[in-house]
């Protein structure tokens, strides 16, 4: 199955050379979650607090489908 891996903010160091407009095209076997999304770009734990499938929330280890657009959103610092 093929996705689209968009990462935000900080996340975007992890983006492979070929990413086009901080997204990645992937390919993955059938049974593939966002945790192997995580895995693959090598994004520490700790380091995502959202993540949107087809823009709807999705927990780690959430099942993917083949076409969707998963986000990745680091957690918010600020003052």
């Amino acid at each position: 199955m093929t996705v689209s891996v968009k990462l935000f903010a900080t996340l975007t160091k992890y983006l492979p050379p070929d990413a086009v407009k901080k997204t990645a095209v992937l390919e993955f076997g059938d049974q593939a979650t966002t945790n192997d999304i995580i895995r693959i770009l090598g994004i520490p734990d700790g380091h995502i607090h959202l993540i949107l499938i087809n823009g709807k929330h999705a927990e780690k280890g959430a099942p993917l489908i083949d076409g969707a657009t998963v986000s990745f959103f680091p957690p918010v610092a600020g003052g």
